[in-house]
């Protein structure tokens, strides 16, 4: 197949790249492509790419995509998409919201005073401008974004606020008066004139002896938008377009065709065409600036679409503390690497599962650190009080003292659950590994019975080997498990004389979109809770 004068086709294999309706090249990034071309079209097939494309001549070049997912505009010469098996770009996007809304949830150490100062300058630290901006685009650009139809509500029944004025009006205009306006007329308190023609004959001219006041002083009912409620609304749109306008200014002066800044720099224009209805509608001419967020209103907290839009406030506050460090963000927005994601979604689907086998969520997770940017590498963790903690790339070494010392080398497994049992500290470790032993259909990701049956998808045995390598290696790892997006489940008991049924290593399928079953039972038996109830599937759904 060929797009703009490029020639694609697998290095080995006989997969074919396919061309979709909008005429976008499609390719499986579990291949290697050979590229064939003219010299100025090769040589912007390997500049878009970002380091993905080598040159073999100055007409070929070889592309190896390894966990890649996304799309990649080729300027002049077309676009193109890649997809890893059943990881295509929508999937991609769909579990970076969910892993999102899930690592939001955590109950973060460093927690929000109760008086809530606005605070403007997220946009302005580049330590917390890209957690701030992963959020920013889940709630406008995400499967289903919520923001927009939280301000679709706020702007088709705004609140408003009735306040009452005085007005100095011409008599004749003036249609409702009370005891104060009374009181100025008998005064003579704006002025009077003789009464002329028919209105001399008027009651009110016989009370004041002739005479009728050509203005009058009269309350009046003032229908506003300028509410706290509507000022707060306001400066969220201002803080969310600081964010675009402030990663939109760092992108523009790093952006390189296909790296992570050219990605953020295509979501900020999309985000800000989102926003500019919003921004640009009516009712924020009167609305003016907001100093504090007014958090005990009865409107914020109870009115749809406002309390919506407080709720993503308090979020985005927070969103500083989602635990991703800036490569993990450059990797997961701008080449999406799903291998990355997949560990990341992986790592929270175990405290998900903890949490129903213990039947509450957790009651800590660690806080950032002093630069307010939480990396949740080495050693991060999820605990509860008098329970279990999950840990994320717990390092072991020969210098460590127990539980975390190492036999022989330096290993990191990517999670590993921490347990008291019968007055012993005992770890389970899981290592999320993204790659099967068997071919991955096109399509979606459901599969039923039949489809297990007649394409079982397994886990690399190198896999497992590493599995007995913690077990060797590691005195207090009990068991270790693979965690794949497979179909098929697989238990190697230990051999000792005093080991337990979960003691040993094996692999436990993990498949977004589907329930997480296996992973459950596992933690139920890890934790001594194996009468757990399972959810059903329509309630996993």
């Amino acid at each position: 197949m060929a797009i703009a004068g490029l020639a694609f086709r697998p290095r080995f294999g006989t997969a074919s790249p396919v061309e979709d309706v909008a005429g976008v090249v499609v390719l499986r990034g579990e291949y290697e492509w050979l590229v064939e071309g003219g010299e100025a079209e090769i040589s912007t097939l390997v500049q878009a790419t970002a380091g993905l494309g080598v040159k073999v001549s100055a007409r070929s070049a070889i592309l190896k995509f390894g966990n890649v997912v996304g799309t990649f505009a080729l300027g002049s010469l077309g676009v193109m998409r890649v997809e890893c098996g059943k990881w295509s770009e929508g999937v991609f996007d769909a579990l970076l919201d969910d892993l999102t809304a899930r690592a939001l949830a955590l109950p973060y150490s460093a927690t929000q005073a109760a008086g809530l100062p606005h605070d403007r300058s997220i946009a302005d630290r580049d330590d917390v401008l890209l957690h701030a901006f992963i959020y920013a685009r889940h709630i406008l650009l995400g499967e289903e974004p919520a923001l927009p139809r939280a301000l679709e509500l706020v702007i088709r029944d705004p609140h408003r606020r009735f306040s009452a004025e005085r007005a100095r009006v011409n008599l004749s205009a003036a249609h409702r008066v009370d005891g104060l306006t009374l009181a100025r007329i008998a005064n003579a308190a704006d002025g009077v004139v003789r009464a002329t023609g028919p209105a001399g004959h008027s009651r009110l001219a016989h009370a004041l002896n002739g005479h009728l006041p050509l203005y009058v002083d009269v309350p009046r009912v003032q229908n506003t938008f300028d509410t706290a409620e509507n000022r707060f609304v306001l400066e969220f749109l201002a803080q969310l377009r600081g964010i675009v306008d402030r990663v939109e200014c760092i992108a523009r002066s790093k952006a390189k065709p296909g790296s992570f800044w050219t990605r953020a720099l295509m979501d900020c224009e999309t985000m800000r065409r989102v926003l500019g209805p919003f921004e640009r509608h009516d009712m924020w001419n009167d609305v003016g600036r907001m100093a504090h967020v007014p958090i005990g209103s009865s409107v914020l907290q109870r009115r749809r679409g406002y309390k919506d839009v407080l709720s993503h406030h308090l979020t985005l506050r927070a969103a500083a503390r989602i635990p991703f460090d800036r490569d993990t963000a450059e990797k997961l927005l701008g080449l999406k690497d799903v291998a990355t994601l997949y560990e990341l979604w992986c790592y929270f689907a175990v405290v998900d599962a903890v949490a129903q086998v213990v039947g509450r969520r957790p009651d800590y997770a660690d806080a950032m650190n002093a630069k307010d940017e939480v990396d949740l590498g080495y050693g991060f963790r999820v605990t509860w009080n008098d329970g279990p903690t999950v840990y994320y790339n717990l390092s072991f070494t020969r210098k460590k003292s127990a539980p975390r010392q190492s036999a022989s080398l330096w290993l990191r497994p990517d999670i590993v659950v921490n347990v008291m049992r019968d007055g012993q500290r005992e770890l389970h470790a899981l290592d999320a590994k993204l790659r099967l032993d068997g071919v991955v259909p096109t399509g979606e990701l459901e599969e039923d019975e039949e489809d297990v049956e007649a394409n079982p998808l397994r886990f690399k045995n190198e896999d497992i080997v590493k599995m007995h390598a913690y077990r060797d290696a590691l005195p207090h790892v009990r068991s270790a498990r693979v965690l794949y997006p497979g179909n098929q489940v697989r238990e190697f008991p230990a051999l000792e004389a005093d080991a337990r049924d979960i003691d040993g290593v094996g692999a436990i399928p993990l498949v977004p979109g589907k329930p997480p079953s296996e992973l459950v039972r596992t933690i139920a038996r890890i934790l001594g809770k194996e009468t757990v109830r399972l959810p059903t599937r329509e309630e996993a759904e």
